[in-house]
């Protein structure tokens, strides 16, 4: 080392006696010797001779200070240089200085009439040139090192320190003497009393560093140019100060009692690392020449090659104080803008540029405080107690509220106790003031909104560079850094539940923000096929992998499909180990950290909306409401988090990946995928759909298309049993993929549900996959909702009407739709279940609509209602609000269903499957029932105030309703059925008359439905005869069920016989013997062959009599 070098030599030695000339032969012989000494050695001795010279200066200014006590000369009578010379020192003038006084001397013998001749004169000697390269060093001195020799032209710079050595003559061997002089002034020195004021040590040392690369890099640029002599000795001096200032800063972190000004070296070098965000200038971890030639790069190096316990400890310092600092913020926007000091930002960017040194990025993995402990040791047991705050309520610290314990392997340890936590905790405050004016314009709450983004922004892409550096500092970093997210999700599983225990998880800014960072390391590999490839879905299935992320059991992570615990005990054995792992920890973190918080985020919204509309119903203001500026605050905090751009693009084309993974598995391996890979690509897919669509724009969704499509069909109906999840699915075709213009309802982009490399046709039109299995699936759909509860099956039903409406109207899909005609029984199946729900739908609205519409007619007379209690008016507001949310979840489904009767009886084949015993009397059934509450006596019920906003269109509904009357009207079965429904033909009538008032129905559809009152009248006299026929039959004639005349009777296993269409509508709702309840199917019933044979000639006796 150059410092050990210095020292060995001689120059500051412990003797106080000058060095002279004819030494220099034997200083060489030192030297050489110096340099065969090992390390250790040269570092002892180098410490000797530092500690002599700083003895040394302490008795200098000792004797200085007697000195000035014992003479007092007058203050004009002083001369500064000897007042120098008669101070009591150990060491005699510098050289420098005796060439000075020896050139006053000459000076002094000549004339002195003329100065500046003799100056200009002197200025031609031949010893000018080396007189002009000190000057240039001196120069050079004072603008690097800020530092002045006495005697020399800089002394009187008041921003210099002015310090005495032996030899002025700056050179290569005279820097390392000039730095150590500098740094072992005391602190109180008042050498050190310059403007400006002095930095301390590290970062006086930092920024020599700086100023001396940057000085040396113009020199090397101009010395093309210029043909100085002095250029390359004052190049060499740079250099030299480069080196030296580097030693000196390593020996002081080495051994901090080195210098007084060094004694707090690691807080020094940590307050370096701070301003590096405030001050780029000045950084230190970014050299002239790029980071590898940065003062704190040498440094380090400097560190690790002689000392690296040493250089372990100093990061450790380092650290620890920085993540002090850290502790004490609580979200981005603490510090104001976030770059002001003590901000997390400015914590987190330090220790960036802490690990810009893979050494030292090593090192901070290693710490003991950068993962939580093992699970199950000891200290992972050790409970964490949090006393309440000292201005803490009673009842808040009855309640606990101050003083939420937690185990030392926890979430909330997570976030307080290791690094990277710290880190990625702050976020957006839950309850953000700068949203609590309940007043503020919507242009002011988007300023306030993009500004916090911004600034959320900004830290996590420090925190990402954060990463960054410990992932690329090598292995061992890297696999602590994946064991802290490991950790990270395993903690916090209960993050997803409606009321997270903050004792056991952490906060949702971190998961968030944890979240943002793994997109960044998926980022590669998103749009890369070749890497795409690389994705083992073995991880999921080796707990030793994992590391318990993926656990299963009972309160383990749900798959897709029914496996047992052996399959999930799979060798692993991926090709690359980083890309897999990057993915699936990014995809639990969705689930955890973003999935979820959109239902909450959707209810909370629907709150407010409701607490807008009863404050408009009462005539009461909301803004002194403390509930609702709390809920409305909340709102927008959650919206600077939730909907920032680069998390929502980043997130949506994760999800369309994983769809892509999911979709190209094999069925053994599709089984064993947790569950929520599909329910979170759905819920934020739609999410965004709902709240921000405009976010869509420009992302493709291929393959969450394919991927819904394949589990929507009847192959994998078993292997995703989840209903409500089918039903999502289902959503998320009609939310995404069907066209806007197709169904009036949102605004999503359009090219979401375009197919680029389909020309722009849809993905629902253009797929092959869809066209084969879409229109069957829907319609096995369509009934399995049953299952998703009373208004949800409603909403979806509503969608999957309006999804088979698009497909029925394009040729693509029409083959499918006559291959569903084959399948009798599952037709069957699916139209029992759309009458069922018609009925329901209709009861319910033709109840509800005359409640709404008296509520309204009570409301409207001021005089009635005001004479009413307040008890009384809020409960027919209640049933009022009830009502009308009933009313609005029935009614679209209503007209979509009987849309949906209409358009597919227009096929042929699909009508004569209606017109089945099993089917036909239901249809009718419902057809009149509707009918009669539309133009019957009660029809002027149905009128309601604003119909809009229940979607209530009575001559649209009347209007498709007749359209199905005039599609059967033609068919025997039907007329028949109409007679015996009780259909009187003047309702008939009266439906004819207002359609062709209304001009609801024209051309051969108005003909068929004007004929159907006469022919239902004629075959009603047939009934009736027939009715008078069978009057007396026997009663083993008759259905048990129903009491009626059997047609077709058969023998159920219970014995009992009945009519074949009552058991087959009985089955599609109850596949049970309705006598004994025991289980049964259509396979299981017998024809009463003898019986019928009875019945028949008996019915032939009848009719000849």
């Amino acid at each position: 080392m150059d410092l050990a070098r210095w020292a060995l030599s001689g120059i500051g030695g412990a003797d106080g006696e000058e060095q002279q000339p004819d030494q220099q032969d034997q200083q060489e012989n030192e030297q050489a010797s110096a340099e065969t000494l090992s390390p250790e050695e040269m570092r002892a001795q180098r410490l000797a001779r530092m500690e002599a010279m700083q003895k040394k200066q302490a008795e200098t200014a000792a004797a200085a200070a007697s000195s000035s006590k014992s003479e007092d000369p007058k203050p004009m009578e002083i001369d500064e240089k000897p007042a120098a010379k008669s101070a009591p020192e150990k060491m005699d003038v510098d050289v420098e200085e005796k060439k000075t006084s020896a050139k006053s001397s000459a000076a002094a013998l000549l004339p002195q009439k003329e100065p500046n001749k003799k100056r200009k004169s002197a200025t031609t000697t031949t010893a000018d040139p080396a007189r002009k390269t000190q000057k240039k060093a001196e120069a050079m001195l004072k603008k690097v090192l800020s530092v002045a020799l006495t005697g020399t032209s800089t002394t009187s710079d008041s921003s210099c320190v002015v310090i005495n050595i032996d030899d002025t003559a700056i050179s290569v061997q005279t820097i390392a003497e000039i730095l150590a002089t500098r740094l072992s002034l005391p602190a109180n020195a008042p050498e050190l009393r310059t403007m400006p004021a002095q930095k301390a040590l590290i970062p006086y040392l930092a920024q020599c560093h700086r100023r001396a690369a940057e000085e040396l890099k113009t020199m090397k640029q101009s010395s093309s140019k210029s043909k100085s002599t002095s250029t390359p000795e004052l190049m060499e001096i740079l250099e030299e100060i480069k080196r030296q200032v580097v030693n000196y800063a390593g020996s002081c972190l080495m051994v901090p009692e080195l210098f007084e000004l060094g004694k707090d070296a690691p807080m020094q070098l940590a307050k370096c690392m701070t301003s590096n965000v405030t001050d780029l200038a000045s950084s230190i971890t970014f050299g002239v020449t790029g980071p590898a030639s940065s003062f704190y790069f040498l440094l380090c190096e400097e560190l690790v090659s002689n000392d690296e316990e040493a250089f372990k400890r100093v990061i450790g310092e380092i650290v620890a104080q920085l993540t002090k600092q850290l502790a004490r913020t609580e979200n981005v926007l603490d510090g104001g803008d976030g770059v002001t000091e003590g901000s997390a930002l400015v914590m987190v960017s330090a220790l960036t540029s802490v690990c810009s040194h893979k050494e030292a990025a090593k090192v901070v993995a290693q710490l003991p405080n950068f993962l939580l402990p093992p699970e199950g040791s000891d200290k992972a047991k050790e409970v964490v107690e949090n006393r309440p705050q000292a201005g803490a309520d009673l009842m808040s610290r009855l309640l606990g509220l101050g003083n939420r314990s937690y185990l030392r392997r926890s979430g909330p340890a997570l976030d307080k106790e290791t690094i990277l936590g710290l880190c990625l905790r702050p976020g957006i405050p839950k309850i953000n003031p700068a949203f609590s004016n309940v007043r503020m314009s919507m242009d002011s709450v988007e300023r306030t909104t993009s500004s916090q983004r911004r600034q959320l922004r900004v830290h996590q892409e420090a925190c990402n560079q954060l990463v960054m550096k410990l992932v690329r500092a090598g292995p061992g970093a890297q696999g602590a850094v994946m064991k802290w997210f490991q950790d990270a999700l395993v903690v916090n599983v209960g993050a997803t539940g409606l009321r997270p225990d903050p004792r056991k998880v952490g906060s949702i800014s971190t998961l968030m923000n944890a979240l943002v960072v793994m997109l960044k390391l998926c980022e590669p590999f998103i749009n890369d096929e070749k890497k795409q490839h690389l994705i083992n879905p073995g991880y999921v299935s080796c707990p030793s992998t994992h590391g318990g992320v993926y656990a299963t059991g009972e309160d383990g992570v749900p798959r897709l499909g029914e496996v047992d615990a052996a399959s999930m005990e799979t060798e692993y054995a991926p090709k690359n180990k980083f890309i897999p792992q990057c993915f699936f920890l990014c995809a639990r973190f969705i689930h955890l950290g973003y999935a979820h918080q959109f239902a909450p985020h959707t209810s909370l919204m629907r709150h407010i909306q409701h607490m807008h509309w009863e404050a408009h119903t009462n005539n009461r203001n909301l803004d002194s409401d403390d509930t609702y500026i709390r809920m409305l605050t909340a709102q927008r905090s959650q919206e600077v988090t939730l909907f920032q751009e680069e998390v929502v693009t980043d997130s949506l084309r994760f999800c369309n990946l994983m769809a892509k993974i999911l979709f190209e598995m094999d069925d053994k391996e599709l089984r064993r995928m947790p569950e929520h890979f599909v329910i979170d690509t759905c819920d934020i897919i739609m999410g965004v759909a709902r709240l921000k669509p405009k976010a869509l724009r420009g992302l493709e969704f291929r393959y969450v298309f394919k991927l819904v499509v394949k589990l929507l069909s009847p192959t994998y109906a078993g292997v995703v049993r989840n209903y409500n999840l089918r039903a999502t699915l289902g959503d998320v075709l009609y939310d995404l993929f069907l066209p806007s213009a197709s169904d009036e309802r949102r605004d999503v982009p359009t090219s979401v549900a375009c197919d680029p490399l389909a020309g722009g046709q849809t993905y629902l039109l253009s797929d092959p996959a869809a066209q084969e299995s879409l229109a069957p699936s829907l319609l096995l759909l369509y009934g399995e909702v049953e299952h998703t509860g009373y208004y949800d099956k409603m909403t979806h039903r509503a969608k999957i009407a309006s999804l088979i409406k698009y497909l029925w109207e394009s040729t693509e899909h029409r083959p499918a739709f006559r291959r569903i005609t084959q399948n009798k029984q599952s037709f069957i199946k699916f139209a029992n279940g759309i009458m069922n729900e018609t009925n329901t739908l209709i009861a319910t609205v033709m109840q509800k609509l005359p409640e709404i519409r008296e509520a309204q007619l009570k409301m409207k007379n001021t005089a009635e209602w005001g004479q009413l209690g307040e008890e009384e008016q809020n409960m027919i507001t209640g049933r009022l609000d009830d009502n009308e949310r009933e009313v609005k979840h029935a009614l679209p489904l209503c007209n979509k269903t009987l849309q949906m009767f209409g358009y597919l009886n227009t096929d042929k084949d699909i009508r004569n499957l209606f017109l089945l015993d099993e089917l036909c009397s239901r249809l009718v059934q419902m057809l009149v029932h509707v009918l009669t509450k539309l133009v019957g006596t009660k029809g002027l019920d149905l009128k309601v105030e604003n119909p809009e906003q229940y979607d209530f269109r009575p001559k649209e509904l009347l209007r498709d309703l007749c359209a199905i009357f005039a599609l059967f009207a033609t068919a025997k079965q039907f007329q028949i059925e109409c007679a015996k429904s009780g259909c009187e033909p003047t309702l008939l009538a009266k439906a004819v008359q207002t359609c062709r008032k209304l001009n609801l129905l024209t051309g051969e559809s108005m003909t068929a439905f004007e004929a159907l009152p006469d022919i239902v009248a004629k075959e009603r006299q047939s009934v009736e005869a027939d009715d008078e026929l069978l009057k007396d039959a026997p009663e083993k004639f008759l259905d048990a069920m129903l009491f009626t005349f059997m047609k077709d009777p058969v023998i159920l296993p219970s014995g009992t016989i009945v009519d074949r269409p009552t058991i087959t509508q009985h089955l599609l709702n109850d596949a049970t013997d309705p006598f004994n309840r025991a289980p049964m199917t259509v396979e299981d019933i017998k024809p009463a062959t003898e019986l019928k044979e009875e019945m028949n000639k008996w019915l032939e006796e009848k009719r000849a009599a």
